[in-house]
């Protein structure tokens, strides 16, 4: 490599990584030794560049793609690279391999870290599916996961229940104590369901004062049990916390459970528990 080359390698600003044609490596710039941590001199014609990948699958992928192209090469190839600290980065990979009179001799790889890229758009993704208010997840999170369970559990024949839950009296609370307040029960309607569920069961904000659960591999008298945990819960809490607010209405939760049967839909469960809900709550009043 002329001495030009050598300097604009070096002075790139993403990792270049060049390995012979027995796969062990021969260039590695400084931008490599920082994304990975090592030393040139623990990589350089000691290192097989199988070993800065997550698995030897991962390595063999990329190489089948590259001899797969007409010219040799692979362009924006998104994935990952396995520093020495065995942690996992996202890079996007352009390729080729290196010929001399028609015979490859080696391969050279541009790799972008994408570390920064992929945590925004975890971020992003998120909160596309969070309720902003309360933290839990949406309305349309809810219809995605819900279509997921619902074929699960009809194919394998596993129990399903969905509760639908509804803050009584929540229009007296706004009216009142004014809407800050009235967020606050929301919030404090969320916390009681986070800290209830066991980890496999989702809670939802399906809009206004209206939550959602679903509880999967959970039949009827289970999640009869688990919402009347939540209830005392909420109760103790509204008692403690709220009731002696001035003007503070009388505040509680109405919910109704409803099992999955084979062969419903989506929208047939959910209006089971939405009437079983409402009943609840005319007998409450």
């Amino acid at each position: 490599m002329n001495t030009n080359l050598q300097e604009l390698v070096s002075l790139s600003p993403d990792p270049i990584i060049g390995v012979d044609s027995a796969g062990t490596v021969n260039l590695f710039n400084l931008a490599a030794q920082r994304l990975l941590g090592y030393s040139s001199s623990e990589v350089l014609h000691k290192l097989e560049i199988k070993k800065v990948y997550p698995s030897v699958e991962h390595a063999r992928q990329i190489n089948k793609l590259m001899y797969a192209s007409p010219d040799g090469q692979i362009e924006g190839f998104e994935t990952q690279l396995l520093s020495k600290a065995q942690r996992v980065v996202d890079i996007r990979l352009s390729a080729r391999l290196l010929s001399r009179d028609g015979e490859p001799f080696g391969s050279i790889g541009f790799f972008h870290d994408m570390t920064e890229r992929k945590r925004l758009e975890s971020i992003l993704q998120q909160m596309s599916i969070t309720d902003n208010l309360t933290g839990l997840f949406n309305q349309r999170h809810f219809r995605a996961v819900l279509e997921t369970e619902l074929e699960r559990a009809s194919r394998y024949g596993r129990p399903l229940c969905l509760v639908c839950i509804d803050i009584d009296n929540f229009k007296q609370v706004n009216d009142k104590l004014g809407h800050l307040e009235g967020d606050n029960a929301l919030r404090l309607t969320a916390r009681t369901l986070q800290n209830l569920l066991r980890k496999t069961d989702v809670a939802f904000r399906s809009g206004g004062d209206e939550f959602v659960l679903l509880l999967p591999e959970t039949g009827n008298a289970e999640a009869q049990a688990i919402a009347a945990r939540l209830k005392d819960s909420f109760d103790q809490s509204w008692a403690k916390e709220w009731a002696a607010k001035p003007g503070c209405a009388s505040v509680g939760l109405s919910m109704g459970v409803a099992e999955f049967a084979q062969n419903e839909t989506a929208d047939a469960l959910i209006r089971r528990a939405d009437e079983s809900m409402y009943e609840t709550k005319r007998n409450r009043r």
